[in-house]
């Protein structure tokens, strides 16, 4: 994946559900919005926030979701 934001992404959700789901749940939620890690852009970095603070509520607690999410809106690239 050479998209910088995607990379970033990734990894903070890597650390809150491990590797293998952050890759997963990265693509899904990319998905969702009309994207592709690949093409993942800054635009679109608060809508997937949003996508995937619910994704890692229901599996890891409200919390952690939203923990994530606010990781995630204020990457700067």
């Amino acid at each position: 994946m050479a998209n910088r934001l995607a990379q970033e992404v990734e990894k903070i959700l890597s650390a809150a559900v491990g590797d293998f789901i952050a890759k997963a749940t990265l693509k899904k939620n990319c998905e969702l919005i009309g994207t592709t890690p690949d093409d993942l852009t800054a635009e679109k970095l608060p809508e997937l926030a949003d996508k995937i603070e619910r994704s890692v509520s229901f599996f890891s607690g409200k919390e952690v979701g939203s923990g994530v999410a606010e990781k995630i809106r204020s990457i700067r690239i």
